[in-house]
């Protein structure tokens, strides 16, 4: 109390207080920088994983760090700094997750892992702005892999459900979904529908390694497979045969990566799948814009998700949009979502 007092002698009360609030007001954003960084380390070493699967019981701190041939200075820096804000507990050389850390890495581990698939263009914002960087010419890119992965985590609590529902309703059995990431789409349907089979198709090469590695410990390896292809240019995998039994195509935030340069060349590859695949049904989930207006009275997870594709290059096309371009491809809307609050839409289309 008497330092309190002291402070408040030296600095005068409305000093004190203004400056207690304004500091107070910075501090979320330096904690959650500090935090994010800390926990992509955590995760990104095997810890957070560990963790969350021994639960109660812990972990040997030290045993992991000898394991994992790791500094054991800077993990004890990192979860001293965690358990101080009641993420972990560390006692007795053991940490545990606290419910707020299992929340983070369990729940929301999807936000993490998008947001760490981005960091490579945060790290180099300033060059980036001073122009001495450019993303298009490739001196910096995304962690292709964390792309595919965050998305698939977040994807499973909104629109993996909502596709679902819609495949399943309709009595589609063989999927072929279009941008594939890391298979988590089809993963969850095959979860959730005994009968289904599927391919997933993907342009980057990395990501098709990292589904081969997944695809070869899942309990669904004989019903899903993985190939390399361009939704674009499929002609070499229709005629190989892999793609025979398809009736239902899907797309989960694929093509509006397209976007950039303006509508024409999704148009040609909404054109060519329609006359390719002309009695399947399509299934199509992409991010519908929402007005900056909106989002400066609502500011949810979608500015962030803004910044993310702006700084790569990514557009975001508005629901009308969508509509549009699949009806000028020749697509009936024959089922349609949208949720604003998240920014997202779903349609069922029939050539």
């Amino acid at each position: 109390m008497s330092e309190v007092l002291d402070l408040l002698r030296i600095l005068g009360l409305s000093n004190a207080l203004r400056m207690k609030s304004r500091y107070d007001e910075a501090l979320p954003h330096l904690r959650g920088y500090a935090t994010t960084t800390v926990l992509w380390s955590l995760l990104e070493c095997g810890l957070g994983g560990r963790l969350l699967a021994a639960g109660d019981a812990g972990v040997d701190v030290d045993g992991f760090v000898r394991e994992q041939g790791l500094d054991a200075h800077v993990m004890r820096s990192m979860l001293s700094y965690l358990d101080g804000i009641s993420v972990v507990r560390v006692e007795g050389g053991q940490v545990r997750l606290l419910p707020s850390g299992r929340h983070l890495i369990g729940d929301t581990r999807g936000l993490f892992e998008l947001a760490y698939a981005y960091e490579p263009l945060f790290t180099n914002l300033s060059d980036l702005l001073h122009g001495r960087k450019q993303f298009a010419r490739g001196d910096v890119a995304r962690r292709i892999e964390y792309v595919g992965r965050g998305s698939g985590m977040l994807c499973r609590d909104l629109p993996y459900p909502v596709m679902a529902d819609i495949i399943a309703r309709h009595g589609c059995r063989r999927v072929l979904d279009l941008g594939c990431g890391d298979l988590a789409l089809v993963t969850f349907l095959c979860e959730r529908m005994s009968d289904l089979t599927a391919v997933g198709v993907d342009l980057d090469a990395d990501m098709i390694a990292y589904c081969r590695r997944t695809l070869a410990e899942s309990p669904f390896a004989s019903r899903i497979e993985v190939a390399t292809g361009d939704l674009r240019h499929l002609d070499d995998l229709i005629a190989s045969g892999r793609l025979a039994g398809v009736d239902c195509v899907t797309a989960v935030d694929t093509f509006h990566e397209y976007l950039w340069t303006g509508t024409d060349e999704i148009l040609a590859a909404l054109k060519k799948l329609r006359s390719q695949f002309p009695k399947v049904l399509f299934v199509i989930g992409e991010f519908c814009n929402q007005p900056h207006e909106s989002l400066r009275r609502r500011p949810t997870a979608f500015l962030e998700h803004h910044l993310f594709h702006d700084l790569t290059n990514q557009k975001i096309g508005e629901a009308e949009l969508w509509r549009r371009l699949f009806r000028e491809a020749g697509f009936q809307i024959v089922e349609e979502r949208i949720f604003n609050l998240v920014g997202h839409g779903y349609f069922a289309l029939r050539p």
